[in-house]
């Protein structure tokens, strides 16, 4: 019981963190997008613009879904569950948290592997390093992972109400 304490306080705090990364990150893209709006019909176009914004969309895409992850967000069918009984819903409801901790698993294993083998390499506008938008899988899926194990721990803890 303590350890699912002490993990479910660390995924509410990573959670908070991503959602001010999140604001952080929408804000940066709607003021980039200004400015190359405002610089492309009154000055000269900024090239490095679009890369930017792509790159902070990637980012807000990959931390994003763990934030929904965490709060049940993402579209789900559970028509079949529903006619189970109390018990085999929530050993259902496990089942799926299991199956997306696999998953996610595999995301880190090959966003790893890609940020490894691509990692090198300099954006064409920006001229960083790929490996900092490459780093954006193996991170958001290790939140996720972190959110699956919590979950679970809370299922298994019987705090059904939090995960609803």
């Amino acid at each position: 019981m303590a350890i699912a304490n002490a993990v479910h306080k660390i995924s509410d705090i990573v959670n908070k963190i991503c959602c001010l990364f999140c604001i952080v990150m929408l804000t940066a893209m709607v003021v980039v997008t200004g400015m190359q709006i405002i610089c492309r019909v009154f000055f000269t176009a900024l090239s490095w613009s679009e890369e930017a914004t792509r790159y902070l969309l990637v980012w807000s895409t990959f931390i994003g879904g763990s934030v929904v992850y965490k709060h049940a967000g993402h579209i789900s069918v559970t028509m079949l569950q529903d006619v189970f009984p109390k018990i085999a819903q929530k050993v259902l409801r496990i089942m799926v948290h299991i199956i997306c901790g696999v998953f996610s698993a595999i995301a880190i294993s090959f966003g790893l592997k890609y940020m490894g083998l691509q990692g090198n390499q300099l954006s064409a506008a920006l001229r960083i390093p790929m490996r900092f938008m490459y780093m954006s899988i193996p991170v958001g899926f290790s939140i996720i992972e972190l959110h699956v194990i919590d979950a679970i721990f809370q299922m298994i803890a019987k705090r059904e109400e939090v995960l609803s």
